[in-house]
């Protein structure tokens, strides 16, 4: 809620902006003390002379000494610190006050628990939604969007995607090396060095295309590997990745590699 939508109780004027919670200040308007205070913030009294906050059992103000008024738990009217029964409502106040405790406590416990659904909710789903995408990297028709998503939620799809990599369905695995290319993540790296291996030159040819994107310099040798493989697709990607590199290991490779295996 934001605070000029408050209103002074007093006179009925917008409460300015500068106000805090559990702080006193003054109605620009007809000059009243007021405190905005949080429902589970516990009851605190003003001082009248000071504008101070007190606790509710204080009978004096702790910053100038002034007597103090209690206020009731429920229907707010303010009556003696040492009043046993609200003048005004007739409730026991030391009971109203403990009731009000004890659903303050069963509030926070309900908050708490319905955060924590929600948390367990949320983690479900997602999960579920993370299980769809992977499957529809079965399908390479299904593969933009899929893609797309598994992108988008960035570090929490990188260790399915890894495990991916592995999968017996051709399509989803380099489907997979698309996603982990673009999510960047450095912890796929060794999963795609292990996969620079795999039996489809298109699972190969993304596997390098990632590993370019990484910028995996600690992988140089193992594409470089590649600059001899059967498939002349994948021959000219490792060496457009390793170029693409620009660091003396990679070109050093590459020079190493054209030299054994003329492109």
């Amino acid at each position: 809620m934001k605070v000029d939508t408050l209103r002074c109780p007093a006179c009925g004027a917008t409460c300015h902006e500068g106000a805090q919670v559990g702080e006193p200040y003054q109605c620009s308007s007809c000059g009243s003390t007021l405190v905005l205070t949080d429902l589970e913030a516990g009851d605190q009294t003003i001082c009248h002379e000071c504008g101070a906050l007190n606790a509710a059992s204080d009978r004096a103000c702790k910053s100038c000494g002034a007597a103090l008024k209690a206020i009731c738990p429920f229907c707010l009217s303010e009556t003696r610190t040492d009043a046993v029964h609200c003048p005004t409502c007739g409730v026991n106040l030391h009971q109203a006050r403990q009731r009000k405790q004890a659903w303050l406590e069963q509030k926070r416990q309900f908050d708490q628990e319905r955060l924590e659904a929600g948390k367990q909710a949320e983690a479900a789903s997602q999960k579920a939604q993370l299980e769809g995408l992977l499957h529809d990297l079965d399908e390479p028709e299904r593969h933009p969007l899929a893609i797309y998503c598994l992108h988008h939620m960035g570090a929490r799809a990188v260790e399915p995607l890894m495990a991916t990599l592995t999968d017996e369905d051709a399509d989803a695995r380099f489907g997979a090396a698309k996603a982990l290319g673009l999510i960047g993540d450095a912890h796929a790296i060794p999963g795609l060095v292990a996969a620079l291996s795999d039996p489809e030159p298109a699972v190969r040819y993304w596997v390098l295309d990632a590993l370019g994107r990484l910028n995996a310099e600690d992988a140089v040798e193992a594409i470089g590997s590649l600059l001899a493989d059967k498939h002349a697709g994948v021959r000219e990607r490792a060496e457009q990745v390793l170029r693409q590199m620009d660091n003396p290991k990679a070109l050093e490779v590459l020079q190493k590699k054209r030299k054994r295996w003329p492109l």
